[in-house]
């Protein structure tokens, strides 16, 4: 390929590394780096997801896109003025969960934010695979339940303001749709760019709802950052989501700029999609949670599965590991 075959950013003479359809770009690393930066920066003022003064935690995996979330907002938490903490979830998944932790460790050494380290098995005595065989559930359903509730807890203690995910637009436009289809409307509420605190709900933000998984992919390369290698060995493969993804991609080929616009409409009529009936949230009578019975999904589960609720205990184990790392915000 000749000099005058390269493709050139758009914005200087630097060869490009990638061409943004639906921007009608064609960008450097350097310029490609400030343009995800900027858009993560402009979907936190669009929708109002973080203010200055405020603490947040970030749930980092060490997959792609929770690690390039954590680099960006450690940069923007400057600007903007406001604090970060980070959430590690060991879940005990064999050999995969002892590497994401170390990616995670090696990552927040580096930005210098303060991490939270919450091993399931001294929570519960038991890693995720024993609760999937005894409660006989699908490992992602059950892999979710104690992620929403242990983050909750986790931010509550820690006295944050809310709850950062690393939900890129792909993903969130994929539930969307299986959502519709399946017509679960009001799951689709809770997946816009941020659901408000509630009571000892605290609100969860997704600044990635405007990026593609692409996006982020490119984004961790350029920087060099680490990111857990391999896949979860729970991950399931040819699911509807799969389907519906493709549907979009194929969309968005076509019409580039169709996925954020589609999300962005979702955004502007997420509240018809809220059921009323959930304005009634009840407190679970064992760990005091939020729930919308009178005993938390988390306490089933682990009175199911061993023979007692355990959210209290839970709650209690991790005040102690919030009040030990000395990270309150």
């Amino acid at each position: 390929m000749s000099s005058k075959d390269i493709l050139r950013c758009s914005l200087c003479s630097k060869p490009a590394v990638t061409i943004i359809r639906y921007a009608k770009l064609r960008l450097c690393s350097e310029h490609f780096i400030e343009f995800i930066q900027r858009r993560v920066l402009k979907t936190i003022e669009r929708y109002g997801l973080i203010k200055s003064g405020w603490g947040v935690l970030i749930a980092v995996s060490g997959g792609k896109d929770s690690t390039a979330l954590l680099h960006i907002l450690s940069l923007i938490s400057r600007q903007l003025g406001f604090n970060v903490l980070a959430l590690h979830l060991d879940l005990g998944i064999t050999d995969y969960s002892r590497r994401a932790k170390e990616v995670v460790e090696l990552l927040c050494r580096d930005l210098k934010i303060p991490l939270i380290t919450i091993d399931l098995k001294e929570l519960l005595g038991v890693r995720l695979s024993d609760l999937i065989v005894r409660s006989k559930r699908p490992a992602c359903s059950l892999c979710g339940l104690l992620k929403r509730y242990l983050i909750n807890v986790v931010g509550i203690e820690a006295g944050v303001n809310v709850v950062v995910l690393g939900h890129h637009l792909d993903d969130l436009l994929t539930y969307v749709m299986k959502n519709f289809l399946l017509q679960k409307l009001n799951d689709i509420s809770k997946l816009g760019p941020k659901t408000e605190s509630k009571g000892s709900l605290v609100g969860r933000v997704r600044p990635l709802y405007e990026i593609s998984e692409d996006e982020t992919s490119l984004y961790v390369s350029i920087q060099g950052l680490p990111v857990v290698d391999g896949v979860c060995p729970y991950k399931v493969v040819g699911s509807i989501e799969g389907e519906v993804r493709k549907l979009l991609d194929s969309i968005e080929g076509r019409s580039p700029g169709f996925k954020i616009a589609l999300a962005r409409s979702i955004a502007k009529n997420i509240e018809f999609y809220k059921v009323k009936l959930e304005d009634s949230v009840s407190i679970c009578k064992y760990c005091g949670m939020p729930t919308s019975d009178n005993v938390c999904a988390f306490c089933k589960l682990t009175e199911k599965v061993l023979g007692r609720p355990m959210g209290s205990i839970v709650r209690n184990k991790i005040k102690e590991i919030v009040d030990r790392s000395s990270v309150l915000i």
